[in-house]
């Protein structure tokens, strides 16, 4: 049997490899997973691992880490041992990542306030301020997503516990809702409502369920925000759930909502917690078939995160009853069937029966109505073994005990317990605590470090120049000489128009990643065109026309929300690839600044290289940028053209020709629309390349604009510090004993960073 060690930190995403001992060369596949998430390549490590052996099936890994991704290798060791493998592991405990955070937490709120370390943080750039900000943003996203009559309100209403959500069998969410849990606010909810550009309309300190439904369906209203207290979740110091309410794509009373709803799925960056909630009793619609492959697509996009975030949520389960024949598992194989067809592979499926939850956390009198379905429910949960719901999902064991331990802390009998564990909802919960604890915290963690590592290393590199300014009066007369070179290169090297029409130039194109990205793009839009096409064949009645019209433009309407959320996916990444050549060209332009001098085998010069080469390069676009410029190109408002109403296609004055006949020619009727849709896509197509493009000539006259203002202002500055520092032996003495404190101080500052995050 091969001996194996895997040594995963997830904080600071390295990985360890071990084969029988030996640390594997770096040419060996295994090694191209040391830096990369647990999760992007787990599950294929054992068959990896059987290629490297030449086909050997057995294997004892042992494996240091958290306990999350221990249990996502046992999963994957699960599958493959059934290909037929056999493996042993054995887990050696760290500690926790929610222990780990609150260590790094207090450290980053006691440098904060070091005067010293402050200036590194600032002096490192906004992405290491970015980079705390989210190590101590608590906020957590879970967007509960569905079609109509899924039960999604009273889901929502479950998990806190009274009615906030109007909760009828029809569609009742006509705008989006960011559901904040405050454990502050007592029983109450306290709401806002915003409009446009997230105007104020209207607060209240105490919402009810009347207010709720006329905001709800205000036309003015573009979100709603709650604050109160959601029963489902503990409080937590490191962790608030923003739980969101999201309009069905059938049931949204602005056109952007849709679109925001698909960019939650599509959000491959940020990687939100989608709760995707479905009638067990009616699975199929078309909008639901368009989500889903939406979802599909983004689960098949990349490692095990791609699919842990997605929580297929089966609602309704109470009204199957085992007595009649009803049975759960012919239930769950449906939906499983169903998601299949849909594209979508080993899903988490969770049967709940919200209605059950809700009643048994409900705070208040329940009416007569509701006593009488709640000891219903009940008799049905309790008596039928096959109505245990979490047993039919796959919690791992630690999870499914952290579960049971919740309920029945906070229950107030055990039939109470019993009954609110079988209704399905807390296993959905302790999931969502569950990936809170394997993704979050890890994230937040890996960001700190990052931001502290980025502050350490500004410091030692200041620190570092006035240390390697002992040296005798022919070295400091020759660093001081250079120094004045140094200014005259920067003057004459940069303000000339030749080096900024240079700069223009070079950054005309697109990136080439950018561009690839885009074809790839129009390609899958004129692919589907054609495959909505080939419906168009043959004779219908006027009636089956209109029908076949009205599903084509919703299929047309998604696809183009869908191709917009591409396009800004692909303009975030165009901004990335041409801030990182700009960086590129930052860098070179400060080379050429240094001529071949024997001064630069003096260290005090060549930490003077590097010091001016880490000026942070601020070149990002404002969000005023953005705005403005979103207004002039008419990207943000394309629905508002003439053919952003596609249902208008199937309307009786598009089709009058056809009323004095029985059928339609279906190809015809096709051919004819055909050129609208096209063109449509085209004019999207380029809008976003006029944006884009904008958008790289801005970043571009940012970076100009940087270097002709703020880096002269830093370069002199930087310089004008170290004449003066060599000018005064006394000064350069004290700077030189006072460079080797802070190192030492600094040092022991990363052994902190350090030890929080080390196994």
């Amino acid at each position: 049997m091969n001996y194996i060690y895997i040594e995963h930190n997830p904080f600071t995403v390295e990985t360890l490899f071990k084969i029988n001992g030996e640390v594997p060369p770096e040419t060996l596949s295994i090694q191209g997973y040391s830096r990369k998430r647990l999760q992007l390549w787990v599950e294929d490590i054992f068959f990896e691992l059987s290629r490297i052996f030449n086909g050997a099936t057995n294997f004892f890994v042992e494996f240091k880490g958290v306990e999350s991704d221990f249990v996502d290798l046992q999963e994957a060791a699960s599958k493959a041992e059934q290909a037929g493998m056999v493996i042993e592991l054995e887990w050696q405990k760290v500690k926790p990542a929610e222990e780990r955070l609150d260590e790094m937490k207090v450290l980053l709120e006691k440098l904060q306030k070091d005067p010293k370390f402050k200036h590194y943080i600032k002096s490192s750039g906004g992405e290491v301020k970015r980079n705390i900000n989210a190590a101590f943003d608590n906020d957590f996203d879970a967007y509960v997503v569905a079609t109509m009559s899924s039960g999604k309100s009273t889901f929502i209403n479950a998990m806190l516990g009274q009615d906030i959500l109007p909760a009828a069998n029809e569609a009742t969410t006509a705008t989006i809702a960011h559901i904040i849990d405050d454990k502050t606010t007592s029983d109450r909810f306290i709401g806002k409502r915003f409009g446009k550009n997230r105007m104020l309309l209207e607060e209240n300190d105490a919402v009810n369920l009347a207010l709720l439904k006329e905001w709800n369906f205000n036309p003015e209203t573009k979100t709603i925000e709650l604050h109160g207290n959601i029963r489902a979740v503990e409080p937590n110091d490191n962790v608030r759930l923003v739980l969101t309410d999201t309009p069905g794509p059938n049931n949204s009373q602005d056109e952007e909502h849709e679109r925001t709803t698909m960019g939650f799925i599509q959000d491959s960056k940020r990687n939100p917690l989608i709760l995707y909630i479905l009638n067990g009793t009616q699975l199929s619609t078309n909008d639901d078939k368009r989500l889903l492959n939406l979802v599909a697509e983004e689960m098949k996009s990349g490692g095990k995160q791609s699919r842990d975030r997605f929580l297929f949520v089966v609602n309704k389960m109470d009204e199957f009853d085992p007595e009649k024949g009803e049975v759960i598992d012919a239930v769950l194989d449906r939906v499983k069937s169903y998601l299949q067809d849909n594209g979508i592979d080993e899903p988490n499926i969770f049967p709940i029966s919200a209605r059950l939850a809700y009643l048994l956390r409900k705070q208040g009198e329940l009416t007569r109505s509701e006593r009488n379905d709640k000891l219903g429910f009940q008799d049905l949960f309790l008596e039928e073994p096959t109505m245990d719901l979490p047993m039919y999902t796959t919690m791992p064991a630690k999870v499914h005990n952290s579960m049971e331990a919740k309920v029945r802390k906070n229950m107030a009998d055990q039939t109470s317990a019993n009954t609110m564990l079988r209704s399905g909802l807390p296993a959905v919960e302790a999931t969502i605590d569950e990936y809170i604890k394997k993704y979050a915290f890890p994230m937040r963690l890996n960001r700190a470090h990052a931001a502290l590592s980025a502050a350490i290393k500004e410091g030692m590199r200041e620190t570092e120049l006035d240390k390697k300014l002992k040296l005798d009066e022919k070295e400091l007369d020759k660093l001081y000489l250079d120094i004045v070179n140094l200014k005259k290169n920067r003057d004459s090297g940069f303000n000339t128009k030749a080096y900024q029409q240079t700069v223009k130039e070079q950054g005309k194109g697109l990136p080439e990643a950018v561009q690839k990205q885009l074809n790839i793009m129009e390609k899958d839009v004129y692919d589907l065109i054609r495959t909505l096409g080939d419906d168009f064949a043959g004779e219908a009645s006027i009636n089956s026309a209109r029908q076949r019209l009205d599903m084509t433009a919703r299929d047309v309407e998604f696809a183009f929300k869908k191709t917009i959320n591409n396009y800004e996916q692909a303009f975030d990444r165009s901004q990335e690839l041409i801030k990182d050549q700009l960086r590129q060209e930052y860098l070179q332009h400060v080379a050429s600044l240094f001529p071949d001098s024997k001064a630069l085998e003096l260290p005090a010069f060549k930490i003077l290289k590097e010091s001016i080469s880490a000026i942070s390069l601020e070149i990002d676009l404002q969000q005023e940028e953005v705005q403005s410029r979103e207004e002039v190109s008419g990207y943000r408002t394309v629905s508002d053209s003439k053919w952003y109403n596609p249902f208008s296609w199937g309307s009786t004055r598009q089709i009058a020709e056809y009323t004095t006949v029985e059928f339609v020619d279906l190809h015809d009727m096709w051919k004819e629309r055909l050129p609208q849709i096209r063109s449509s896509f085209d004019t999207l197509r380029k809008e976003a390349l006029g944006r884009i493009n904008s958008d790289k000539d801005k970043l571009i006259d940012n970076y100009l604009s940087f270097m002709e203002r703020e880096f002269k202002a830093r370069f002199d500055t930087l310089l004008n510090e170290l004449e003066a520092k060599m000018e005064n032996s006394d000064k350069l003495e004290a700077a030189i004993k006072e460079a080797k404190n802070e190192q030492l101080r600094i040092g022991r500052i990363k052994q902190e960073v350090d030890h929080i995050l080390k196994f």
